[in-house]
């Protein structure tokens, strides 16, 4: 064989490893892959304004801002800007008293990768859940957020009941299949219940467990989100005794 066509054969065979090479590499982790993640956490830093950006549009009856901001999905929903104008009422949030959003949930792969993240406005004081929005994103550092505004609030937290005072970490029930993933949201924190939490036999999660960080006494809006592809929650406001 001649030299140049070693020359070739070699080139080719480099050329197929370094295809190989870069198909293992940048493969994204999944819930069932062997391979450790090699994405970077997300950046979200870029999107953290978008539910407000979307909340004034919407108040202002800014149709052409409004309908930009939306998912190619929900422009598909909505149909028309003239649909989306008649449904804007029914879209507006409307806190009665000073009021933020909150990141309550996210489905990532990691920075760079679809991801969907779900934001809840929670009134300061009262902590009174007003209304969710699903920011979909790369999470990659840029403003690349859009919206979709309509997150069904029909997971039912059936125990504490609302208004109810509990322990520093109050069990839960919830009428759904599998356990939620729950989040407490109290002055000036987040808490996140444990991810993966075994529902017991007797219906009830823990997800605030000794190992993890426990709630403060004091008002809290225990937050239990559903994610089957779409985001569903529920929400109920309690009471924090301090445990004996």
């Amino acid at each position: 064989m001649g030299a140049k066509r070693w020359a070739l054969v070699v080139g080719g065979l480099v050329l197929g490893a370094a295809v190989v090479l870069t198909v293992v590499v940048t493969k994204p982790w999944s819930a069932h892959s062997d391979h450790v993640c090699c994405q970077l956490p997300p950046d979200t830093s870029a999107i953290e304004d978008v539910p407000e950006r979307w909340q004034a549009a919407v108040a202002d009856g800014d149709v052409a801002t409004a309908w930009g901001m939306l998912t190619p999905e929900a422009q598909r929903r909505y149909g028309t800007r003239h649909a989306l104008a008649a449904a804007l009422d029914d879209l507006k949030p409307s806190p009665r008293a000073a009021a933020s959003w909150q990141l309550i949930a996210s489905s990532t792969q990691g920075r760079g990768t679809p991801g969907r993240f779900l934001y809840l406005l929670v009134e300061d004081d009262s902590l009174r859940p007003v209304r969710a929005v699903v920011v979909h994103s790369r999470a990659d550092g840029t403003p690349d957020g859009r919206i979709d505004p309509d997150v069904p609030a029909t997971v039912r937290i059936q125990e504490p009941a609302d208004r109810a005072v509990v322990g520093l970490r109050p069990r839960m029930r919830s009428a759904t299949g599998i356990p939620p993933a729950y989040t407490a949201v109290q002055a000036g924190r987040i808490v996140r219940g444990a991810v993966g939490a075994i529902r017991e036999a007797d219906g009830h999660d823990a997800p605030f467990t000794p190992a993890g960080p426990s709630l403060r006494p004091g008002p809290a809006l225990i937050v239990a989100v559903q994610d089957d592809d779409r985001y569903t929650y529920g929400t109920v406001r309690v009471t924090v005794r301090r445990d004996a």
